[in-house]
């Protein structure tokens, strides 16, 4: 029998990677429902080839003749997984409805649990829901973790490419154009995610989201700038030994061992051949990366801090990518914006109310 697959976010750099992991393994997946925002086009090419029961959009006027449902009863459809893809704190919702559907739960969205860890893996636990982590820095960690005893596991550390801007010299900063940022040298991916590459906040968040996933603290996990991306993440054991996963930087992998639970295919991905490569590690400088750190230091916070912080540089990124700031300002901006902010505890109506506030 064919998994049901609800991807959210199919038109976005994961959800057609998702699509054509579907292609490629057809007798083993059924497309039930789709969700896509601004690309209507993509979206109805991908209505017309996978023909799922249920459909939702944020442009439902594009789409007359089809009965468009909300994004939160999409996930909440009976299926074998969900694969939450929308970037950004939208992806929060969905995510939470899905799980609160007792639908099993492939997570591309790191702002689900950078805003709401807790709260979402207590749903998860509370409603028995398996969650399979799709960044390739968690999945690398989680691939790890099935080899090594929990208590031999002295730090996790997770991998960055660095960005765009990863070589560029700081004084060009103030000048440097969205179309700049948005070329990143290994990986091919949306817009946000790019940026927030450029500004190493993604690499915060996710240091936040293993912490959530794997119940670890966050004094345990790092990060470290490695511009090849063949090494996605290392755990360092008691006895002082450190294990790397490794594969060429493609997101096809990570995809298609949550798509499949855990389980190991063949794939057409090309395989890494280490003969001549360069592995070159290098440590995250604070005036390169200040988001980085803010971002991190607003999660050891706790409370509403972290959802602060991610509401608050997705935000100014939206600004830096219309042209209304200059590149230094998003973590400028962020920083000030996390002084004006007053401790709440990380409810759900506190935490929507701070992400509202950036609006």
């Amino acid at each position: 029998m064919k998994r049901r697959i609800i991807l959210l976010g199919s038109t976005g750099s994961i959800g057609r990677q998702t699509l054509d992991l579907v292609r490629e393994f057809s007798k083993k997946f059924k497309i039930v429902g789709l969700a896509g925002g601004n690309n209507w086009q993509l979206l109805k090419k991908q209505i017309s080839e996978f023909r799922p029961k249920f459909i939702a959009t944020n442009r439902p006027e594009k789409f007359p003749n089809q009965k468009i449902i909300s994004f939160n009863k999409l996930a909440s459809q009976k299926c074998d997984l969900v694969v939450s893809a929308i970037a950004g704190v939208a992806g929060l919702p969905p995510t939470l409805a899905a799980i609160q559907a007792r639908n099993s739960v492939a997570l591309a969205n790191k702002e689900s649990l950078v805003l709401a860890g807790k709260i979402v893996m207590n749903s998860a636990k509370k409603f028995g829901v398996k969650i399979f982590p799709v960044d390739s820095e968690h999945s690398a960690v989680w691939q790890l973790l099935e080899k090594i005893p929990r208590e031999k596991v002295r730090r996790i550390i997770l991998t960055a490419s660095g960005g765009a801007l990863r070589d560029t010299p700081l004084s060009k900063f103030p000048k440097i154009s969205p179309q700049k940022v948005l070329r990143h040298p290994t990986w091919s991916m949306g817009p946000k995610i790019t940026l927030d590459c450029a500004t190493l906040a993604n690499k915060a968040f996710e240091i936040v989201e293993a912490a959530h996933l794997f119940d670890f603290p966050l004094e345990k996990i790092s990060a470290v700038i490695h511009p090849q991306s063949f090494v996605h993440a290392l755990v360092e054991t008691t006895d002082g030994n450190l294990f790397a996963q490794m594969s060429l930087p493609s997101m096809k992998l990570p995809i298609s061992l949550a798509l499949f639970g855990g389980e190991r295919q063949e794939d057409s991905v090309a395989k890494l051949d280490l003969v001549g490569r360069n592995l070159e590690f290098r440590p995250i400088e604070k005036n390169r990366y200040p988001l980085f750190f803010t971002t991190l230091e607003a999660a050891k916070r706790g409370g509403i801090f972290p959802a602060a912080a991610g509401a608050a540089s997705e935000f100014f990124g939206k600004k830096f990518l219309a042209g209304e700031i200059a590149f230094p300002e998003i973590a400028k901006l962020t920083a000030k914006s996390l002084e004006k902010i007053q401790q709440k505890p990380a409810n759900l109506k506190n935490i929507f109310a701070t992400v509202n506030s950036f609006r």
